[in-house]
């Protein structure tokens, strides 16, 4: 086994109503749209994890301003006139446009800088980097099924069967809207992904795939993969977050053969995962669920089978983000306890 890594990388990450229910801090609109309000937001929470985790190394007793952008899953749906609700204790929410067949045959690429809120999001980059000199932070781009299904609703779904020209003119759209907007905002902050996951490489692409959870692998290289293909050739380095199970897609995915990372969820088969991907990273994602509801014990089997599953070791990494208000601190601990301690014996019996 490798000398290079000691144990693999373990993180949490906790929902908005966590934040909001444990410490009244509130993720309305105000967030998104007063860069100095979040800024002390982040602040506050850094100070707040390192007096409740500091054991396992979260947080900061001493935070500087982070001069970061920020919009949800939200920002590029609205650039199409989608509707977004903003909640204190969740994240936006894009409401689906449901749009028609003839709106979508009309539809085109927006003028992304000159639309909002992108002109919000450069307003704010703007004010950051006259302020403190630099920005950080980026805008998760939705992903091309994700923004499709925001834009034409589930009758996307029919559409794969019935109107499949219509389903590949919106993923066209969808695939010219992401790639200029990426490049526009990695150009101003130097990364793109930590509005997705904090476990890959931040210069990297990582588009969002979490509604490919429900279709076929027939589906999804018929009508997805095309356009994933070209998006990973356009944003390298490239990846893909995957909320739920890759089973029904691993086949597809293992075709993007530029593609250097995965984060896949809950009871993924992470031996064929690594099977078909040798040479690519994974993240794999403890169910928050599973965090909220179950007891240490079967927290502490549920990473150990994915430290066991998921090797080799320099090429995995843990973690459990959107967790819940509720979720018990002991199960935080165990969970990234045992990711560091059972790899790091496991790496240590392979020496």
């Amino acid at each position: 086994m490798t000398n290079e890594i000691k144990h693999i990388r373990a993180m949490v990450g906790f929902y908005p109503n966590w934040w909001h229910k444990n410490y009244g801090i509130a993720y309305g609109k105000k967030y998104y749209y007063d860069p100095d309000y979040r800024i002390e937001v982040a602040m506050k929470q850094q100070k707040l994890l390192h007096e409740r985790f500091g054991d396992l190394g979260l947080g900061n007793p001493d935070p500087q301003p982070n001069p970061f952008v920020d919009y949800g899953m939200a920002l590029v749906p609205e650039l199409f006139g989608v509707e977004t609700k903003f909640f204190d204790d969740a994240l936006p929410w894009s409401i689906p446009a449901n749009m028609s067949e003839e709106k979508i045959d009309s539809l085109v690429v927006p003028d992304i800088l000159n639309t909002h809120p992108m002109t919000e999001i450069i307003r704010q980059m703007d004010y950051l980097e006259e302020k403190y000199g630099r920005v950080t932070g980026n805008i998760n781009t939705c992903g091309i099924q994700n923004l499709a299904l925001k834009l034409r609703g589930d009758d996307l779904y029919t559409d794969f069967y019935v109107n499949p020209e219509l389903v590949h003119k919106v993923m066209n759209i969808c695939l010219n809207t992401i790639i200029p907007l990426a490049n526009y905002v990695r150009s101003r902050t130097g990364t793109l992904a930590s509005s997705v996951t904090p476990m890959a490489p931040p210069e990297m692409y990582i588009t969002p795939n979490c509604t490919t959870a429900q279709i076929s692998n027939e589906s999804y290289e018929e009508f997805i993969l095309p356009y994933e293909m070209k998006l990973a050739d356009a944003l390298q380095p490239f990846g893909i977050h995957h909320c739920g199970s890759v089973d029904n897609v691993i086949e597809g995915y293992s075709k993007i053969k530029n593609m250097q990372f995965i984060e896949v969820g809950p009871l993924t088969d992470l031996r064929r995962v690594r099977e078909l991907m040798p040479n690519t990273f994974i993240n794999a994602r403890i169910c928050p669920v599973r965090m909220l509801q179950c007891t240490a014990e079967e927290i502490e089997q549920d990473v150990k089978r994915l430290v066991d599953t998921g090797g080799p070791y320099e090429l995995l990494s843990i973690d459990a983000v959107g967790l819940d208000y509720g979720t018990p601190d002991e199960n935080v601990r165990t969970m990234i306890n045992t990711a560091k301690t059972y790899s790091a014996a496991k790496i240590a019996e392979g020496k």
